[in-house]
């Protein structure tokens, strides 16, 4: 009887701190880690085939969801440097003609940072279209001054961090060129850092018609929105056409995970959060998730895991002190326990 009735009391718990945590988790945009000393990505760019050195080559740097934070290209040596960079997730992205496209997701958790020994591909003559493949050459198809309006609109949302100041900057691109979807992803990052979800939704909505489903990150920021909404169905069907271009995006499955908890398939959002783990493993947000998945399976020494990983990685993050009470109760409920282990059939 009385572990019966343990049971429905953590159940009880677990519903309850579900809705806590997963319909207040924020949009995946300008989330990142613990505040620390600046840190550095660092690195040498090399031509597989030969090994040798590739210079001029142009990197590019953004945050894990997509947010630019800077471009440097390789020196006579192939070395390349990002310095005083916040802890959190980043991307760093190549795309130079005659290679193949990189991308490589990293997280930064102090100083000094990582170094990036890159291995460049060389193209494959008359390789197909693939989708996700980014081509490099679309920013400088556009007229001068709407070049000039991207890159002013973008400092103003990313570095100024006024998004308000970079809405006109970023129609001034569209109005010159309608179908460059990257400025309409842009405008609806700029209105959910503004506050306005629906106008945020109504531009992810608008890059991904442009780029005709060639876009992820416009899937995973609209499928973010969407969770948080609790339009759950909608945001599975979205994420899922993101996966379908960059598979082993560990945002897309951590959106996924949120979606099918949502819809009650708390088994397959662990399997999610697991994939996502396996890209992203001090990403503090993924251990959120990863605790209302394990709340709704009631594996509650897991649930402690989760937020000892998460607490250890985020301590004084949006979620310590919900994670902290939970961690506390969860705890006490297991020490008042005559049995530690409950075996669900």
């Amino acid at each position: 009887m009385r572990v019966v009735q343990f049971r429905q009391r953590l159940f009880r718990l677990a519903v309850f701190c579900a809705a806590v945590f997963v319909f207040a988790f924020p949009t995946l945009c300008q989330t990142r880690g613990a505040p620390g000393p600046p840190s550095q990505i660092t690195g040498i760019v090399r031509a597989q085939s030969d090994n040798k050195p590739v210079q001029h080559i142009k990197i590019t740097l953004m945050t894990g969801d997509g947010e630019p934070v800077d471009t440097h290209y390789t020196n006579s040596d192939g070395s390349f440097a990002f310095s005083m960079l916040p802890q959190g997730p980043y991307v760093a992205t190549i795309n130079e003609e005659g290679y193949q496209p990189y991308r490589e997701e990293v997280i930064l958790t102090g100083y000094p940072g990582i170094r990036l020994n890159i291995a460049l591909r060389e193209a494959i003559k008359e390789r197909p279209f693939v989708k996700g493949d980014v081509v490099s050459s679309r920013e400088l198809t556009l007229p001068q001054r709407a070049q000039e309006a991207l890159h002013k609109g973008m400092d103003a949302l990313f570095q100024k961090h006024d998004p308000a100041a970079s809405l006109p900057l970023f129609k001034i691109v569209l109005d010159a060129s309608p179908d460059f979807y990257e400025a309409d992803y842009y405008m609806g990052v700029a209105h959910l850092k503004g506050g306005d979800k629906d106008e945020a939704e109504k531009w992810f909505r608008r890059a991904l018609a442009a780029s005709q489903g060639h876009f992820a990150e416009a899937d995973f920021a609209l499928a973010s929105i969407l969770a948080d909404q609790e339009r759950f169905a909608e945001a599975e069907k979205v994420d899922r056409e993101g996966l379908q271009i960059q598979p082993d995006a560990w945002r897309g499955h951590i959106e996924l995970a949120r979606a099918l908890l949502g819809t009650n398939r708390p088994s397959e959002a662990e399997q999610e959060a697991m994939e996502a783990a396996k890209h992203v493993r001090n990403y503090p947000q993924l251990y959120i998730v990863l605790a209302n998945i394990h709340l709704r399976l009631l594996k509650n020494e897991a649930v402690i895991e989760d937020l000892n990983t998460y607490l250890k990685l985020d301590p004084t993050g949006a979620y310590s002190g919900q994670a902290k009470a939970l961690k506390e109760r969860t705890e006490q409920a297991l020490g008042n326990a005559p049995i530690l282990h409950i075996k669900l059939p």
